[in-house]
């Protein structure tokens, strides 16, 4: 970790959320990266204020959607994370303030532990691919702290959105052999298909998603997900 507080000053579930998101901001990145003290500073705030880390990790993999769609340079400060971290915060925060008066008919602890657990098992199934197997603790670490007391709909689209941004982190820490596996499988099915340079883009993200899931045995990250 770059630019922390003296080590007496964190608590060891403190640091794992430091952790937590800087390793997740490399990932999103693809290249090495330790936080500024303006960053950590951000960060350390949002953990006082006790954002959820499911929230910041939202928030952070919008960003770097909406960087990756434009073309633009990768991400290159959490700063630029804060809109985007606080939208999601307050979202939750609403949604679980309105819980009580919505009908429940999932539920959502249990189906959100479920999840956890067999994102932890396929990071003991990889236990030979440090780099993928981290990964996937860190999304379990991730998926633990999201708000169980927000509404089902809530929950589901903070997933839904993590999903999209953690399975392309993801496939960027698999190994060649199988980034190439992935690449062949989603050149295959839409072999001999016409599409529009926009819409090819997104089936093709789409289809690669579904592929690392598979290739992991991961399930797909919604509330009704079997």
């Amino acid at each position: 970790m770059g630019a922390q507080p003296p080590r007496p000053q964190l608590t060891g579930e403190e640091l794992a959320y430091y952790r937590a998101v800087e390793d997740l901001f490399a990932r999103l990145r693809g290249t090495p990266f330790l936080l500024t003290p303006k960053d950590f500073a951000l960060l350390r705030r949002w953990w006082q204020e006790a954002v959820p880390l499911a929230a910041v990790a939202t928030g952070v993999a919008e960003v770097f959607e909406r960087a990756r769609e434009r073309g633009g340079d990768p991400v290159s400060s959490l700063a630029y994370c804060r809109h985007a971290v606080q939208r999601h915060a307050r979202r939750l925060a609403v949604a679980a303030a309105g819980a009580e008066r919505v009908p429940e008919t999932v539920d959502v602890a249990a189906a959100v532990a479920r999840l956890a657990a067999e994102v932890r098992a396929a990071a003991t199934r990889r236990h030979g691919e440090p780099s993928i197997a981290a990964a996937l603790l860190s999304l379990a670490a991730t998926l633990e702290t999201v708000p169980t007391s927000a509404t089902p709909a809530a929950v589901d689209e903070l997933l839904g959105r993590l999903e999209l941004a953690i399975f392309e982190a993801l496939f960027g820490a698999l190994a060649p052999a199988d980034r190439a596996t992935v690449e062949a499988q989603v050149a295959g099915e839409l072999a001999g298909i016409d599409l529009a340079p926009e819409i090819r883009a997104r089936t093709e993200r789409a289809l690669r998603l579904r592929a690392v899931r598979e290739l992991l045995g991961l399930p797909r990250l919604e509330l009704a997900s079997p």
